[in-house]
C-alpha cells in the first residue's frame, strides 16, 4: 500500500490525520528505528511553517531519543492492515523490545530526513524538530513542534 503513495501538501487529507491514532517513529544512536503509539498530536501552522506538534512524556524512550539523539521524527497514520501496531507500540518500551519486529512493521527510508516512515500507512509525515516546550499544568508531556518537510498519502485515500 504505502509503496503506492504520493507526496502531498502538508494539510491534504487532514481529516484522516485528525480522526486516527498515530505511530511516532524515532531512531537510536545506531539508526535502529523505534515506534510509539501517539494520541497527543496536532497539525497546523506556526512561524509561517506547517507544523505537527506531538506530546511525549519524559518517561518514554521516544522522549530520550528525541532529546538526546536526532531531532527528527515521522508521524504515521496506519491503515487497517497494521492497526494492531498501535496497541503493540503502546504496550511495550523500545528500551526492552524491538517494537517494529514485534508488530511486523516495515520501513520506508526517509527522503528528507534520516527517520523512516512506516509501510502500509494512509498518511506519513517527515518532520524536523523546531521547538520543544513543556505542556504546562495540564499534562506531564513535553510538546515537540516538528516542521513538516514532506507528507505522503496512500493511493487508498487519494481522491480521484
Amino acid at each position: 500500500m504505502s509503496e503506492k503513495r504520493h507526496e502531498i501538501q502538508p494539510y491534504d487529507y487532514i481529516e484522516y490525520f485528525m480522526s486516527e491514532a498515530a505511530l511516532l517513529v524515532t531512531i537510536d544512536k545506531n539508526n535502529k528505528p523505534n515506534v510509539m503509539a501517539l494520541l497527543y498530536k496536532m497539525i497546523g501552522e506556526m512561524w509561517g511553517l506547517p507544523i505537527i506538534t506531538v506530546g511525549v512524556a519524559p518517561s518514554r524512550y521516544s522522549f530520550e531519543l528525541l532529546t538526546k539523539n536526532i531531532d527528527e521524527f515521522t508521524v504515521n497514520i496506519p491503515s487497517n492492515k497494521i492497526i494492531r501496531a498501535i496497541e503493540i507500540a503502546g504496550d511495550y518500551s523500545g528500551r526492552d523490545v524491538d517494537k517494529f519486529n514485534k508488530a511486523g512493521l516495515d520501513i520506508i527510508p526517509g527522503k528528507r530526513i534520516k527517520i523512516p516512515t512506516i509501510k502500509d500507512c494512509i498518511l506519513s509525515y517527515e518532520c524536523k524538530v523546531r521547538h520543544i516546550d513543556k505542556s504546562g499544568d495540564l499534562s506531564i508531556h513535553n510538546l515537540f513542534f516538528g516542521e513538516i518537510l514532506a507528507a505522503y498519502a496512500s493511493n487508498d485515500i487519494i481522491k480521484k
